[in-house]
């Protein structure tokens, strides 16, 4: 079992290639959490199943969504393997001590953790934009034999950490992704050009939290954010922006 969670489609393409090479089936975080069925949130495992978490690295850490599943999922079943994958773009800090924590408050062990670079999508604060195009493709093109090289690992078990933590690991992911996840999440920040907003609903069907409703052919956002940015990033004619954050920046979504 593959729990999952994606915004702009980088950790989706991770995520369905693991799947695929491992046979495992494939459960949406934001499915799971946006679900009136409360029967949604039980899990179950067959006997010695193996129970990975593929996600992408939030501020160096994993992102919210994801801790928050772990707390409120009803898993039925020990996992015989338990792996997580997390794309960034470049390191993740402590992601693995973060995920290991709240997995052992669960009595789940995890044994082993991978990082995939992928393309930058993140752009909301100063200092934050996309790759270049070629340090995009570089990224795009290095991905498929290093996904290969992790499916082939989980597949044999192996039990091991192989991340790039990067520098200053500790500030990053103690100091820095706290005031991240406690002041840079909210959607209130999110502003529509009415002049260049064409009214498609690109971004509603895209918002993998269904945070986002029209209101006159208009977007508005409803306080359920994941801060995955795919509105941001999709949006044909580039209408909506975070704050005056984004506006010069550049876009991305992975596209196969």
């Amino acid at each position: 079992m593959i729990i999952w969670f994606s915004g702009t489609g980088n950790t989706k393409w991770v995520a369905e290639r693991l799947a695929a090479a491992l046979n495992e089936q494939m459960i949406s975080t934001a499915e799971v959490l946006t679900s009136s069925d409360e029967s949604a949130f039980k899990l179950s495992l067959k006997d010695d199943e193996r129970l990975g978490f593929v996600f992408p690295t939030y501020s160096w850490g994993p992102a919210p969504i994801i801790i928050e599943l772990i707390e409120k999922m009803q898993l039925e079943g020990t996992p015989g393997f338990c792996f997580m994958v997390t794309t960034c773009g470049d390191d993740i800090g402590l992601s693995v001590d973060i995920l290991r924590k709240a997995l052992s408050k669960r009595n789940i062990n995890l044994n082993s953790a991978y990082s995939v670079q992928m393309p930058n999508n993140y752009i909301n604060l100063p200092g934050f934009d996309v790759d270049s195009d070629i340090v995009r493709n570089e990224k795009l093109h290095a991905a498929p034999k290093r996904v290969d090289q992790v499916a082939q690992n989980i597949a044999e078990r192996r039990v091991m950490v192989d991340v790039v933590k990067g520098r200053f690991a500790w500030f990053k992911s103690r100091v820095i992704r706290p005031g991240f996840v406690k002041g840079a999440m909210s959607d209130k920040p999110f502003v529509v050009d009415a002049d260049a907003c064409t009214h498609c609903g690109v971004c509603e069907k895209n918002c993998p939290m269904h945070n986002i409703s029209l209101a006159n052919g208009t977007p508005t956002w409803n306080g359920r954010c994941a801060m995955c940015l795919s509105c941001l990033h999709r949006c044909p004619t580039r209408a909506i922006q975070y704050g005056k954050a984004t506006v010069k920046k550049g876009r991305y979504y992975f596209k196969k």
